[in-house]
């Protein structure tokens, strides 16, 4: 499955794993289309939606630049595009969350999204 993020300033479409996070990705399926308020953590953007997902699947506590993921304690979808306030060497959410797909597009071009920004979560057909 692809999910496109359609924010304010800047479009971006991501790979979702189903076969990797089988649960998690049906709860988002049935989620959509999904509208929320960005908000950013150093370079991660996250979203509170209605997304009902109380299981780990693939949970990790070090994500990759471009990871696409679910917070469990926020039911919010992260985009990884740097470093958040908490990172190291590595890029560390505020807690584990379910990586459940990968940017396609360069995640930089997400840099600009602002605090605030709707965005529009649709499924790519």
């Amino acid at each position: 499955m692809k999910l496109r993020f359609k924010f304010e300033s800047v479009e971006c479409v991501a790979e979702i794993y189903e076969s990797v996070a089988p649960r998690t990705a049906e709860a988002i399926k049935r989620a959509l289309p999904i509208v929320a308020i960005a908000n950013r953590w150093g370079d991660e953007i996250y979203f509170e939606t209605e997304i009902d997902c109380t299981e780990r699947e693939n949970s990790r506590e070090i994500v990759e630049l471009g990871d696409v993921a679910y917070w469990i304690p926020g039911r919010a979808l992260c985009l990884f595009f740097g470093k958040t306030p908490i990172s190291d060497e590595f890029i560390r959410p505020a807690s584990a969350v379910n990586v459940i797909g990968k940017l396609l597009c360069e995640p930089s071009k997400l840099k600009g999204v602002g605090e605030g920004e709707k965005v529009l979560v649709e499924e790519v057909k």
